[in-house]
């Protein structure tokens, strides 16, 4: 397939308020200083201060853009998520686009305080649980305009099907299986999330960035880090990396607009894994709003 070309010019954000998480480096802090640039409202979410702080300032500075905020989440911590939504909530009266870009790749089997797998939580039910606490607000942004939830997904979502069964990865875990099944887990998310709110004005999608010059590849163990070695001189830049991620996010192209739950590569929609149906999705919603239950309750009680 051909990439679907476009004149259009980048669209003014002023006014316009986006979330984006794991945005102090690679392709969430490309795409941060992109919406920045554009005169977007910023939230960063970011885990660390440290290196947040130092993302702030540095898109402060490159941009002029003085309404940037830096929020801190763990997102091996379900508690810190909704921590953190209620920080935004209550500092934006609206949100127009949520980027869930945070993610990572571990090098072995980790249970977190929450009891989940790490990949599982932290690629997965973190940015499951934050999209629906800050939902509220995107609703209330799509009711006059629209909004629009991004995902960031891999190709390696073609190579993990899920086992509902085994969504903690008691069996067989590796490192490649697990961050596939996550960023299968933010394709169907998408894809229920049109199901779900697209008739009300939120645009979701999913996307690849392509095999991008970010440190995630010395996150995976001492084989993901050779791979990377390997393949650094053919990889994308971030810049590159980032395109569709601001595409889908900001353009008034009719492709983006009407994105509806799809998955993208290179700015076109392109083919999901056969096991990836809208039963997958509707499955997985379900079973994500029963395992986050207790913090969505948490949130009620604290409004």
């Amino acid at each position: 397939m051909v990439r679907a070309e476009t004149n259009s010019p980048p669209a003014d954000l002023a006014n316009k308020v986006y979330v984006v998480t794991g945005a102090n480096s690679g392709i969430g802090f490309a795409a941060a200083e992109n919406f920045a640039s554009r005169g977007a409202a910023l939230a960063i979410v970011c885990r660390s201060a440290e290196r947040g702080t130092a993302a702030l300032n540095a898109i402060r500075g490159k941009t002029n853009n003085t309404n940037i905020n830096l929020f801190v989440a763990d997102f091996t911590s379900l508690g810190s998520v909704v921590r953190v939504a209620q920080e935004i909530n209550h500092s934006y009266d609206e949100i127009h686009v949520l980027c869930n870009n945070a993610g990572g790749a571990n090098a072995g089997r980790t249970v977190t305080k929450d009891g989940f797998e790490k990949t599982f939580e932290a690629n997965h039910l973190a940015g499951f649980l934050l999209t629906n606490l800050l939902m509220p607000k995107l609703l209330l942004a799509a009711a006059h305009d629209s909004a629009r939830v991004v995902f960031t997904s891999s190709l390696g979502h073609k190579n993990s099907p899920l086992d509902f069964d085994d969504l903690n990865l008691e069996k067989d875990y590796s490192t490649l299986r697990a961050y596939g099944r996550s960023k299968l887990m933010n394709l169907l998310n998408a894809r229920e999330i049109h199901k779900r709110y697209g008739d009300q004005g939120v645009i979701a999608s999913s996307f690849h960035p392509g095999a991008v010059r970010t440190s995630i590849w010395k996150k995976g163990g001492i084989l993901a880090a050779m791979l990377g070695i390997v393949m650094w001189p053919f990889m994308w830049s971030i810049k590159r990396g980032s395109d569709t991620f601001i595409w889908l996010a900001s353009s008034n192209d009719e492709a983006a607009l009407n994105a509806n739950g799809n998955y993208f590569f290179d700015r076109r929609q392109v083919s999901i894994a056969p096991f990836a149906t809208d039963e997958a999705a509707e499955r997985l919603w379900r079973v994500s709003e029963e395992l986050v239950q207790p913090f969505l309750e948490s949130q009620s009680t604290a409004s």
